[in-house]
């Protein structure tokens, strides 16, 4: 019978694990201390933009899904689309916004990127169980049967998104349009990745077109989990899958060999 391996009391593990808290506990302060509201700012953001488009297209966008409260799906679909842009913006500005840390020996800029990817996904799944609680309670049937598959679309989405913070803070760092460049590709997002509609509302050609989109699959088995009889027309997991451990790879293989250069910017 195999046992544990002994963890040295000041071994390089625990001494990087440190620092991650203590970098997860700043960007906390920091995030919320930003703002008058603070912490609850982060359940106002998607609910105000949620009353915002409910009353643009909420009417004519509740017909097309008849299997979830719109409000509901449209939560849903906001919540993992900020988890995907805000993972990806925090890689982009990790190492100029933590600059000044870089000077301590036991901090590295791989510290900085985890402990800022592991913010969002903390944040998000509060946010969308807080939601979750207050759907039950105001009557929405829920669906706890499948939560290994809704927490599995949430992390492939994280994923995809720290994968490509990993490019893109790596980039910046060579580049400055890269922001520029990053905007552009994030401000569609919301109109291809099913955040509106749902895919089973759209033409089947354009269907075929949006399922390219490695989005689409995670957000729509999302809703399939909580709600069975929700329609998610040709979602998969294993294509979100594939291109999740390829982005994070390709973000990996770069931070690897400029680790040295984002260290000494």
């Amino acid at each position: 019978m195999f046992k544990p391996i002994p963890i040295p009391e000041h071994s390089p593990w625990v001494r990087q694990m440190l620092v991650i808290n203590a970098l997860l506990s700043r960007e906390i302060a920091t995030r919320f201390g930003e703002y008058r509201l603070g912490f609850f700012w982060m359940l106002f953001e998607p609910l105000l933009s949620i009353i915002m488009i409910g009353v643009i297209i909420g009417t004519i966008a509740g017909r097309t899904v008849p299997e979830i409260p719109y409000a509901f799906f449209l939560l849903n679909g906001k919540l993992m689309i900020k988890l995907f842009n805000s993972s990806t913006n925090s890689g982009l500005y990790a190492v100029s916004s933590n600059q000044g840390l870089l000077v301590y020996p036991s901090v590295r800029p791989l510290d900085i990127f985890i402990a800022r990817f592991m913010y969002e996904i903390m944040t998000t799944l509060f946010s969308f169980t807080l939601f979750c609680l207050v759907g039950m309670f105001i009557g929405i049937d829920l669906s706890l049967g499948n939560l290994d598959l809704l927490l599995a679309c949430y992390l492939l989405i994280w994923l995809m998104g720290c994968g490509l913070g990993l490019i893109f803070g790596v980039a910046a760092a060579h580049f400055n349009e890269v922001e520029k460049v990053l905007k552009i590709i994030q401000s569609p997002l919301i109109f291809v990745s099913a955040v509106l509609f749902p895919i089973s509302a759209m033409p089947a050609p354009l269907q075929r077109i949006l399922l390219y989109n490695p989005l689409v699959h995670p957000i729509e088995l999302s809703r399939k989990a909580l709600f069975p009889f929700y329609h998610a027309e040709g979602a998969m997991m294993l294509y979100p899958f594939t291109v999740a451990i390829i982005v994070l790879a390709i973000g990996l293989t770069l931070f690897h060999g400029n680790r040295n250069f984002l260290s000494q910017r």
